[in-house]
């Protein structure tokens, strides 16, 4: 019998994604079989009808669970609620654009409605709402096409050199990782031409990055060693206090990706790369899914 209380991480995320699966039935079916309304005061489907929509939901809900486990002593189930919500889309808001942050929150809402069916934490559409209605008030959001690299990423480099965070940053600097790719060295897997493999990335993608200096694959090799990880919200806060300390503007930790596909796109030219050949190269080196990701980070 599921334990909403005592329920892991794991077993929250996979109870959610087996309440949303809504494949094989029509949204009309879904809409009216629903208790659920949305703003409009209509009925609303909490499921998902594809197998996109599942591929999202399940990012989504990882990525917020995960959240909740690595910011809140690993007690998931009892600080799923309003506040860790708002934490988790704060968060999200230095990291994506307006857009992209507008369709984590919807997925949210669908999140919460299948958390409830199994009384997991306390997190409504309501509480999402509120959330929303702040972020709004509150937050200049960023448009996704907004250059958002660093005028000097090597200087922040060297200020991070001081924290433990040290490996994560050179890493985002000279291969443009995810922040949370570059804090887990379980995701690394190190390959023979000096590049780095990463598995289970954002939507569980794999991706090889460029090859990397032989001496920043030692301190790879040493960090995997010792099972290096890192909490996120820390390696945020410690970057963003690294920024301000060069005089430069706080453009979250997906401001060294920027960096890093921009430098990268000119390295490849230098080497004979068309531009758009360079972007194809970086965009698989970035892990994107599609190649216009990659141009919201080098096309200004």
């Amino acid at each position: 019998m599921f334990n909403a209380k005592r329920a892991s991480a794991n077993s929250i995320i996979n109870k959610v994604m087996s309440n949303a699966n809504g494949i094989g039935q029509s949204k009309v079916e879904a809409r009216n079989a629903s208790n659920t309304t949305g703003e409009n005061g209509h009925k609303v489907s909490d499921k998902a009808h594809s197998i996109k929509e599942m591929q999202n939901m399940r990012s989504v809900t990882t990525q917020y669970v995960n959240y909740v486990k690595e910011n809140y002593e690993g007690k998931v189930a009892g600080n799923i609620n309003t506040e860790s919500a708002r934490a988790f889309i704060l968060n999200k808001a230095t990291e994506v654009g307006q857009g992209t942050l507008n369709t984590y929150i919807s997925i949210l809402n669908k999140v919460s409605d299948n958390l409830n069916k199994d009384h997991i934490g306390n997190l409504n559409r309501e509480a999402i709402q509120s959330i929303k209605n702040d972020i709004k008030e509150h937050i200049e959001l960023k448009s996704d096409h907004v250059n958002r690299a660093y005028e000097n990423a090597e200087a922040i480099k060297q200020e991070m050199a001081h924290t433990p965070f040290s490996l994560s940053t050179e890493l985002q600097t000279e291969a443009g990782l995810r922040a949370n790719d570059t804090i887990n060295s379980d995701k690394w897997q190190i390959n023979q031409d000096n590049t780095l493999t990463i598995h289970n990335s954002k939507g569980g993608l794999t991706y090889t990055t460029a090859p990397l200096s032989q001496e920043l694959i030692n301190k790879v090799e040493q960090a995997k060693e010792m099972g290096y990880k890192a909490n996120y919200t820390e390696y945020r806060e410690a970057l963003k206090e690294a920024v301000e300390s060069t005089n430069q503007e706080y453009n979250g930790t997906h401001g060294l990706r920027y960096s890093f596909a921009q430098n990268r796109i000119g390295e490849l030219q230098n080497n004979g790369y068309t531009h758009e050949e360079a972007k194809g190269q970086v965009s698989l080196e970035l892990g994107h899914s599609r190649l216009e990701i990659t141009k919201h980070y080098t096309s200004f």
